[in-house]
């Protein structure tokens, strides 16, 4: 063995070494969460998804930026061969593909490696472009520290000098021994031209310089990996792998805790997420599996509205806090530097601010599950801190003592049906459809009006309902989103009793907040409904003929998507549908709209609390009304309702923009 092989042997074996060591510390980090909440089973769906956004890179070319990624993804991929044949030449200089795969495969990959690696270098260098001269906001944040430029410059840099330095060993070859460059390859051809060699076979010093700085980078790459932003390139494949299966877990149901399995008596118990190990490790791997491309950021409504909520700062943040503690932690000692999870390393601004609306978890390429994240800091802040705002506690305790959010008497529930002979449960026992009005279509004065037009368009349609009245309460939507899990299951239990007394083949519901709790999230609980949503009913009601509304609405029309109805439930269509049978020009579409609409500002609680007058969230999607030029403003959902109306007022526009749920529209269209 000459002195190049002894070098290169050790280099190899330190670099492997210190990738292998620094992946086992991750991952040892990562074992220091909970259990996973969720199962593990399925492995042909998990195989078919890390082909799908893995190697695929499907959720990643959703966005125009993301084919950079794919051809930097790809072209290492691809280039793989050409390294391993780098690194084999080092032991055997006259190696080469063909002798192990047959000239033909030799050729194309050879012109695979040109292109390809010319593509890398043109993907390096519109993201050198991107990130320090055009500096977009979502990528500027997480590179807003020395050491944040520095890491992305510095990947980007050697991922460049790699090219380059391949596509000089290539010109040497060309230009040294003529014929042993197979392919078409005009790239590599082109550096030829800039390298001197004779014809004699005798690689020239200049290929050696080249061929150690290809090398060398690649094993200061693979060491270097772990303790980079690109640690997602060893995250990011198990996290696709092991993510939720919404058959399991629907994207928008919390997790259920078992307080009858928690010991409170013992020392360290904590409700909710307060120290970094009370994660599950499904969540702590997320952490290593974040690209910080920023998209979840640019989907926040919070950040959007100027609030502290940064979801890719707080994924980013909290992998450096495990980082720093994980060595202790792992080694059964307390955390070294004195610092919260909760408080400091994530602010309770941070927390408060989340709407729950799912637009980081919908555009995370790689299933980072932020919102979880954040409800399980804010369980630790309500439950074991009871650290809340006290219009929060003035909600939870509204909710407990008389049933609804708003605090209003029970009675109330019964007044906006008065003369209009809708029928109670009470009197029915069994019908086919059970109509959950909920706490804002039967208090909220703006929202009765929606119950009136959809038991008006029930009625029309000959449909056997009626509704619970008096026996009515609040799913406890708002109790679980503000962090009081224990209030939301006795809330849910008592619902639960109250529905098991009748017979009813399907509820339906008017709030998209209802219809994701009755119908995903108490099954948690054994209640287990058929729960339709009325824009469905409704889409499904005029289909089938049994309501013909008329196309009179001659105004520009513009529907909002509720986001636990969109994102939360997939639910896009029918509510347009709806809107086409009555519009004359149909749906006029905001530019964020569907997977991409912004979120009104009501979810996750916000509803009831109390917001700076510059960092509200309804103020910024109505400013995406306004810009579509709509003169009403469709809704399927009370609180967006609610929020948009606010926003119309607040910006002096409810005489130019009219907020109506599209129950009202079809109800005056009959």
């Amino acid at each position: 063995m000459n002195l190049q092989e002894v070098v290169l042997t050790i280099l190899i074996l330190a670099s492997v070494g210190f990738f292998v060591y620094s992946v086992y510390r991750n991952y040892r980090f990562v074992s220091l969460g909970q259990p996973s909440y969720d199962p593990i089973d399925n492995w042909g769906w998990r195989l078919k998804s890390v082909l799908e956004h893995f190697f695929g890179q499907r959720a990643v070319v959703r966005e125009p930026s993301g084919w950079g990624h794919f051809f930097i993804f790809w072209g290492f991929v691809v280039l793989g061969m050409a390294t391993i044949e780098m690194f084999v030449r080092g032991y055997n200089p006259d190696f080469h593909w063909g002798l192990i795969l047959g000239s033909a495969v030799e050729l194309t990959l050879k012109t695979l490696f040109d292109f390809l690696g010319f593509a890398v270098i043109v993907a390096v260098v519109i993201a050198l472009v991107r990130g320090f001269m055009v500096k977009p906001d979502r990528l500027s944040k997480l590179r807003k520290s020395a050491a944040g430029k520095f890491d992305a410059a510095f990947i980007l840099g050697m991922i460049l000098t790699l090219m380059i330095s391949m596509f000089f060993t290539h010109g040497y070859v060309i230009k040294t021994a003529p014929g042993g460059h197979a392919g078409f390859t005009p790239v590599s051809h082109l550096f030829a031209t800039f390298v001197q060699g004779g014809t004699n076979g005798t690689m020239p010093f200049g290929y050696d310089v080249a061929w150690w700085i290809h090398n060398l980078i690649i094993l200061v790459f693979l060491a270097y990996i772990p303790h980079s932003k690109h640690v997602h390139l060893v995250g990011a494949l198990p996290n696709i792998l092991l993510r939720r299966n919404q058959k399991d877990r629907k994207r928008g149901v919390l997790k259920k805790i078992d307080f009858e399995k928690i010991d409170f008596e013992a020392e360290d118990v904590s409700l909710g997420v307060g120290k970094i190990q009370d994660f599950t490790w499904p969540q702590l791997l997320d952490l290593y599996a974040c690209t910080e491309c920023g998209r979840c950021q640019v989907n926040c409504p919070a950040y959007q509205s100027g609030k502290e909520l940064n979801p890719a700062m707080m994924i980013h943040d909290l992998k450096l806090y495990l980082n720093d503690v994980g060595p202790s932690l792992s080694a059964g000692k307390d955390a070294p530097d004195g610092r919260n999870l909760v408080g400091d390393v994530i602010t309770e601004d941070v927390i408060w601010a989340c709407t729950t609306c799912l637009g980081c978890v919908e555009h995370c390429p790689v299933f980072i599950e932020h919102v979880d994240d954040l409800q399980d800091m804010r369980r630790y802040l309500t439950m074991d801190q009871a650290k809340v705002s006290p219009e929060v506690t003035k909600t939870l305790e509204n909710m407990e003592n008389i049933g609804n959010p708003w605090g209003l008497p029970q009675q109330n529930r019964t007044k906006w049906y008065e003369g209009l002979d809708v029928p109670i449960m009470s009197d029915k026992q069994e019908v086919e459809y059970l109509y959950w009005v909920g706490c804002a279509a039967a208090l909220d004065t703006k929202n009765q009006n929606v119950a009136k037009s959809l038991v008006k368009i029930l009625k029309e349609a000959g449909v056997d309902f009626a509704i619970l009245g008096p026996e009515e309460s609040c799913t406890g939507d708002s109790a679980r989103r503000l962090g009081q899990e224990y209030l939301f299951q006795i809330v849910a239990e008592g619902n639960i009793e109250t529905l098991n007394k009748y017979e009813f083949n399907k509820i339906i519901t008017t709030c998209p907040h209802c219809f994701n709790c009755l119908g995903n999230e108490y099954e948690q609980f054994n209640g287990n409904y058929e729960v339709i949503h009325h824009s469905e009913l409704i889409s499904e009601l005029i289909a089938t003929g049994k309501i013909k509304p008329h196309k009179n609405l001659n105004k520009r029309v513009t529907y909002h998507d509720a986001c636990y109805l969109g994102r939360h439930n997939s639910i896009y269509d029918p509510p347009r549908t709806v809107v086409d049978s009555v519009a004359n020009e149909g749906v006029v579409e905001m530019k964020r709209s569907r997977e991409k609409g912004l979120c009104c500002g009501a979810g996750g609680g916000i509803m009831w609390m109390d917001e700076d007058p510059d960092k509200r969230v309804n103020l910024v999607r109505f400013a995406d009304v306004e810009e579509s030029r709509a003169e009403v403003a469709a809704t399927a959902c009370p609180f967006c309702s609610i929020m948009l109306d606010d926003a119309s007022k607040t910006k002096g526009k409810e005489d130019e923009v009219v907020v109506k749920d599209i129950a009202e529209l079809v109800a005056e269209a009959l």
